[in-house]
């Protein structure tokens, strides 16, 4: 794998995937967006300052699918981190970190003084690449997955409360955004409890999987140069500004509505489970049934993104 760095016009360096072609987090940087769009997106302060989501002293489990240049990860830990500086109670964490390839890592630890985030923490991570796993004070697990994404999260025991969801683009990384990956996911969900995901993408193929693996789904937050988020939960409650009957009018007329790798004869049975969602109600059901053939509409231009 190659990378290089490169500089936004906020003047942040963030890391190229030359294989990909792909830039991580290029909607203000690196530390901009792990903190905006994954931690504040995601609630993990409040996570942290209920004990756990409500359950008293329980570990919060946060899962960081797509490693990378560690941005997101490291942003949950100095969040926690941080807590326990300031004198603050602190739940224990796990933060488990999916990646397929670690060199990205390596990369931002030997760039760390231009990428500014991995300061003083170039040892942690060192440590987690060496031996997949390391602890931090106020007892603070963070554990590396290395492998295939599909297989890993099938066979994944932990269950999250958070999920950072930071691969590259569908089109370039088409697996990690299929319908199984994400009812992978689902099924990681926190039992009893509410787990939220947060990602970077807002195409109608996205949001209609992770809908289709059992989420709702809504707008996530706006910041700097980057368009619209998502933010999806296993409960409508934990959504800010859910997706209306109306979002299910525009996914029809999409050129691209089905996740990534659907072949053509699951599609009737995904567009059942989006009409017949609980997020809808009766009325997206009616507001949305079809009267024949979707009409061909050109297609959205895509924001070019990377991220893992």
């Amino acid at each position: 794998m190659a990378y290089r760095l490169k500089k936004m016009k906020n003047g942040a360096w963030c890391v190229h995937d030359t294989a990909y072609g792909e830039t991580m987090h290029p909607g203000g940087g690196p530390w901009m967006e792990a903190n905006r769009l994954y931690v504040d997106g995601g609630r993990l302060p409040a996570l942290l300052a209920g004990g756990g989501g409500g359950r008293g002293a329980g570990e919060v489990v946060v899962f960081d699918v797509g490693l990378g240049a560690a941005a997101n990860a490291l942003a949950a830990v100095k969040c926690h981190q941080d807590r326990l500086r300031g004198g603050m109670a602190v739940p224990p964490m796990r933060l488990v970190s999916f990646e397929n390839e670690p060199s990205c890592a390596e990369f931002a630890m030997e760039e760390a003084a231009a990428l500014k985030y991995p300061v003083g923490y170039e040892e942690v991570l060192d440590q987690l690449l060496e031996r997949g796993r390391v602890e931090l004070p106020g007892k603070l697990r963070w554990e590396l997955r290395l492998g295939d994404f599909t297989r890993l999260v099938a066979e994944e025991p932990a269950r999250a409360d958070l999920i950072f969801f930071d691969p590259f683009s569908p089109a370039s990384n088409p697996e990690m955004w299929s319908l199984s990956s994400l009812e992978g996911l689902y099924r990681c969900r926190r039992p009893g409890g509410e787990t939220r995901l947060v990602t970077y993408s807002s195409a109608f193929g996205v949001r209609a999987g992770l809908l289709a693996a059992g989420f709702f789904v809504g707008e996530g937050p706006r910041f700097g140069e980057r368009g619209s988020t998502t933010l999806a939960a296993t409960a409508l409650s934990g959504l800010d500004a859910p997706l209306t009957p109306a979002w299910l009018a525009r996914w029809r007329k999409d050129s691209q509505p089905w996740p990534p790798m659907t072949p053509p004869e699951q599609r009737p049975g995904l567009r059942k489970k989006l009409l017949e969602h609980p997020q809808w109600g009766s009325a997206g059901t009616s507001a949305a049934s079809p009267q024949g053939k979707e009409a061909p509409r050109k297609r959205n231009r895509r924001r070019k993104r990377g991220g893992r």
